[in-house]
């Protein structure tokens, strides 16, 4: 009897994976197809979601994997133990692996003892740091693969590098639940209000580099001071940068609210002016989505995957080099003296959003890719 499964393997839930494997679900059953989502665990000390499974609309299975930390502390992998067992199982007609984590190794491994594709479903880009090595065993991993969903441009470009094919890839854009954002209440943002928001959510550890905002700001307030950064999240960095803080008089224009899950995190969306995201690398950034999805006018690194599909430079944000401090200065003026100008910016980024990164967008990637396996396999 042939499979109707499709199995899809990832590390831990998320709030922001669970409504897209929701959406995929709903996708793949309007084509007769079932999705069967594998855990590699429910989660790590360093995430602090909460997460409600109950809200799941999609089969799934929790391997309950042993953890492999790294020197780099915000690098861990798990083992996903009995993963084969599982796949034996559910006898799925293809199985989704996760980036090019051990689980896709051993997707890999398994391909040479039996027939199920794989699909990669990457977010990576390409890193200078990366060693020739692991260049070479994604090359290895991608020659096996029938079929890739990449997170985005960037993410597709990098997939092409290893020597994919442009007809095999997909764009299942990295995105969270934008209705969920969408709803910005009552909140009164005019130009009359005393203090204008601007807003960083996110971790504090050193390759967000919240220090280089914090210069910005120092700058920033030579000239002005109507205004307050909230900054919500925690991490590592947190005591530097509130010494930083102190140190350069900034007390009463910057506030750390420490780490809210998302509803509390809606509120500060709703609440500010201007959404800032300055990191020195991110494969993606899942809060700018978020911040456009609110219809904030952003300013975004060009660190970030995410500022190369979502940020249209003066039209639905700015794309900056943050260590042109001056220049993020002068884009962060010009936000503060133009409301209306930047009220329209995001409410242009928010329809970006909901047409080009929402969930049904995303999900639509993956169908197609699982679809071009599951015809190639009657054929």
């Amino acid at each position: 009897m042939k499979s109707d499964t499709a199995l899809l393997i990832t590390n831990i839930p998320t709030p922001y994976r669970v409504p897209l494997f929701n959406e995929l679900s709903r996708q793949l059953r309007e084509k007769g197809l079932r999705l069967k989502v594998v855990f590699g665990a429910l989660g790590y000390p360093r995430r602090k979601w909460q997460i409600d499974l109950n809200a799941a609309q999609f089969d799934y299975a929790v391997l309950h994997s042993r953890k492999i930390k790294y020197r780099n502390p915000e690098s861990l992998s798990f083992t996903y133990s009995r993963l084969f067992k599982t796949i034996s199982q559910d006898k799925p007609f293809v199985v989704i692996g996760n980036g090019f984590s051990l689980a896709t190794t051993k997707l890999w491994l398994r391909s040479f003892l039996t027939k199920t594709p794989y699909i990669i479903w990457s977010a990576a880009i390409e890193d200078a740091n990366r060693s020739a090595l692991r260049r070479a065993l994604r090359k290895a991993l991608t020659k096996r693969a029938a079929g890739f969903v990449a997170a985005g441009t960037l993410a597709k470009k990098y997939l092409l590098s290893l020597g994919c094919q442009p007809e095999d890839v997909e764009i299942g854009i990295n995105t969270v639940d934008t209705s969920f954002y969408m709803d910005k209440g009552k909140e009164d943002k005019s130009a009359a209000r005393e203090n204008r928001h601007l807003l960083y959510v996110g971790a504090l550890n050193p390759r967000k580099n919240v220090l280089r905002l914090l210069n910005v700001v120092r700058l920033l307030a030579e000239q002005r001071r109507n205004f307050v950064l909230d900054v919500v999240g925690d991490g590592e960095e947190q005591e530097n940068l509130e010494r930083y803080v102190t140190e350069n008089h900034l007390t009463e224009l910057v506030r750390f609210h420490g780490f809210h899950q998302k509803e509390k995190i809606k509120d500060f969306y709703r609440a500010a002016d201007l959404f800032l995201f300055q990191t020195d690398f991110d494969i993606w950034g899942l809060v700018l989505v978020e911040a456009m999805a609110a219809g904030l006018p952003c300013i975004s690194s060009i660190r970030a995957g995410a500022t190369h599909d979502l940020i249209k430079d003066g039209t639905t944000g700015f794309a900056l080099d943050f260590a042109e401090a001056e220049k993020a200065t002068e884009k962060i003026n010009w936000i503060l003296d133009h409301p209306e100008l930047s009220k329209e910016m995001g409410r242009i980024a928010q329809e970006f959003i909901a047409k080009d990164a929402s969930l049904e967008t995303s999900a639509r990637g993956f169908v197609k890719a699982v679809c071009r396996v599951n015809e190639a396999k009657e054929r």
